[in-house]
């Protein structure tokens, strides 16, 4: 009943499978749309415990997920809406700064150092 029939072409079922073909597991891949300039800093996983601070003087405590040298991604346990700017404080890393907005989803946050 639900078997294909005969010899009928599945282009989309081969463009699938030279694609996923292609590339080596775990091989990194660039895409046209990205240039090397534009290259993520590398990320460096991690699991402290620290403070956002919001304008309104809010303080929100985050886990710090993974920290570069342009910014954190953090994790909340409450679903709050943050501001565009929040104040990161992180004794252990001796992070306190302040930090842009860059994406929020429910419970998590991508936020990137703003250089004073």
């Amino acid at each position: 009943m639900f078997k294909k029939s005969g010899n009928t072409p599945d282009p989309l079922g081969d463009r699938m499978r030279k694609i996923a073909g292609s590339a080596a597991p775990g091989e990194e891949v660039t895409y046209s749309s990205v240039h090397q300039t534009n290259k993520r800093a590398e990320r460096q996983s991690t699991f402290k415990q620290g403070t956002l601070t919001t304008r309104g003087g809010e303080r929100i405590p985050v886990v710090l997920k993974n920290v570069s040298s342009t910014g954190v991604r953090v994790e909340f346990f409450r679903d709050v809406q943050l501001g565009d700017h929040v104040l990161l404080s992180e004794p252990t890393l001796q992070i306190r700064t302040w930090t842009e907005v860059m994406w929020q989803s429910r419970g998590a946050a991508g936020l990137k150092f703003v250089h004073t």
